[in-house]
């Protein structure tokens, strides 16, 4: 890459305002955001070629901008392609537009990957064991790609070959990115959650009004489209003798998503926010929320409250809510102990759900157990586009029969469950990278309390636990993928800063009065000195006042 021979811009004195960088970060990021989809639109190998030079053009000129553009393609691209909806028929071709992140996310991946192996970031040793971890698990991921393309539906595959090396690519641009430049995503994020929050409340409030605007309802209908064709809808009136009468039966919930509440509380409209996907919608206002509220903002997060709550992404709420005790328990009780609760609180929440919902057929855990069945069954893994709720080999599950034997004939609602099932134990790596960056982000707590590393520690450790009976957790390039964005960010600033295993410097005590000790009369002067460490100066003066004859 080649800006990763310009220097530090921390070193430059002519930096922009801090108002006036993040909002070019926002202009260049949707720029890119509404050029690729654009791009697609006009023809499939147009917009792989454009968007790969543009993304290309801008992590070259612009490194430190990658966090956010990447971000931005994830929480507005489906937006863009909505605008594009009733002039794509093709299927294909509409999938093609809801990929042009993905040629993103790969640009930046590839060309952080080569600038990692520069003299720049080779000189920083503390940077060289994370990115051979991430090249290690990718090269994992690509292998069980391959057996799965050998094996399967190749579109299967390259689905969940882009879902699982999306939250890798993620981490490693954010970390090389932020080890050589300074990158400063307070304000960017800041605004660009303040828009999806906006516009959150303004799907709630005016449903499928507001979402007609830009062609919304028609991107919706065409996700559903499939569900109709596959058979879906018709397996539900069978089995319930529920109608699905227009957009706005499949659009409407029960609060919180759950019938606990089907008696007490009206049905809500659950949103899916700018990316037309609830339980994604409901990880990015989650994190959001979460990375706010550990830099001092309350606003923002208590605006997203409401919405997860509407959403009913228990996962999602989970976070935020371990979140806000760790905010409430660090400081009466310490980083140790109140690292230790979060671990506590993730244990905890896993098997009250598994117990739970194994008493009372969930799916989720009827998925989760599937994949540890078949796991024990073939350990070497099946290969990347077997099971998982986006494949389709779980088009046709039944579960009724499910309930009735305890377990999915196939793994599916579970990102643990699911990638057992695929990766066997090639799996273990992708486990292992994530335990060592929450290991590594403790030890950043304990050494110097940085809030950024109690984000990394709070999300990574409460995503994994939800990946085990959520299958977005891990597959939401909005759920971990995000994470581990930020994750990256914080150590690769912390690296390049120096603060990497730092600890805070100790108080240094200083006396009121300076040495000596006592006066030629050996009592304490009432006069206080001059420090007791002066300055060399031209003349040397007397340590304390000396008598003067007159």
């Amino acid at each position: 890459m080649a800006s990763s021979h310009a220097p530090d811009r921390t070193l430059s004195g002519n930096l922009p305002s801090p108002t006036v960088e993040a909002a070019l970060q926002v202009f260049v990021a949707l720029a890119v955001t509404i050029v690729s989809v654009s791009c697609f639109a006009v023809s499939i190998i147009f917009g792989v070629v454009a968007t790969f030079f543009m993304t290309l053009a801008v992590v070259n000129v612009l490194p430190w901008m990658a966090p956010v553009v990447v971000v931005c393609t994830f929480l507005y691209q489906n937006v863009v392609v909505a605008w594009f909806t009733p002039y794509i028929p093709d299927n294909n071709a509409f999938d093609a537009l809801r990929g042009a992140n993905f040629i993103v996310v790969m640009t930046a991946y590839g060309a952080f990957f080569l600038a990692s192996l520069g003299a720049r970031v080779r000189a920083i040793a503390p940077l060289r064991p994370w990115l051979l971890w991430a090249i290690a698990v990718a090269a994992v991921v690509t292998l069980y790609l391959m057996l799965g393309v050998a094996r399967g539906n190749a579109k299967d595959a390259i689905l969940y070959f882009r879902n699982t090396i999306i939250p890798l690519a993620c981490f490693h641009i954010a970390i090389v990115a932020a080890s050589l430049y300074r990158i400063d995503l307070h304000r960017a994020l800041l605004w660009l959650g303040a828009g999806i929050v906006v516009y959150g409340y303004c799907e709630l409030f005016f449903t499928l009004d507001f979402l007609s605007l830009f062609n919304g309802d028609l991107y919706i209908q065409r996700a559903i489209k499939r569900q109709i064709e596959s058979g879906a809808f018709e397996k539900t009136l069978q089995e319930t003798g529920y109608v699905v009468r227009g957009l706005q039966d499949v659009m409407t919930t029960a609060f919180f998503n759950t019938p606990l509440f089907a008696d007490i509380m009206p049905r809500v409209f659950r949103i899916g926010g700018p990316n037309y996907h609830p339980i994604s919608f409901a990880y990015a206002l989650g994190i959001m929320a979460l990375w706010l509220l550990f830099r001092g903002r309350w606003l923002l997060p208590l605006a997203a409250l409401p919405l997860l709550l509407v959403i009913g992404s228990k996962g999602a709420m989970f976070l935020v809510l371990v979140g806000l005790f760790v905010q409430m328990a660090r400081r009466p009780f310490g980083p140790r102990l109140t690292t230790l609760g979060v671990v506590a609180m993730a244990v905890t929440w896993v098997a009250a759900a598994i117990a739970y919902g194994s008493t009372h057929g969930d799916y989720h855990v009827l998925g989760f157990l599937a994949g540890l069945r078949d796991f024990l069954r073939n350990p070497a893994g099946q290969g990347l586009g077997f099971g998982g709720n986006l494949s389709s080999t779980s088009l046709n599950l039944d579960w009724g029969q499910a309930q009735a034997m305890g377990a999915t004939s196939i793994p599916v609602e579970s990102a643990i469950g699911v990638m057992l099932y695929q990766m066997g134990v090639g799996s273990a790596v992708f486990f292992a990278f994530l335990a060592a960056l929450a290991m590594a982000a403790r030890r950043q707590i304990l050494n110097n309390g940085n809030t950024d590393f109690w984000f990394a520690f709070v999300a990574v450790v409460a995503i994994s636990a939800n990946a085990v009976l959520q299958e977005e957790a891990f597959y939401s390039p909005l759920a971990l993928g995000f994470a581990l964005l930020l994750t990256g960010v914080a150590m690769g600033t912390s690296l390049r800063t120096s603060t990497w295993n730092a600890r805070p410097p100790a108080r240094r005590y200083s006396a009121p009065y300076s040495n000596p000790l006592v006066s030629n009369s050996g009592l304490r002067p009432a006069t206080r000195s001059a420090s007791s460490f002066p300055e060399p100066q031209a003349v040397v003066q007397p340590r304390w006042p000396w008598p003067v004859s007159r």
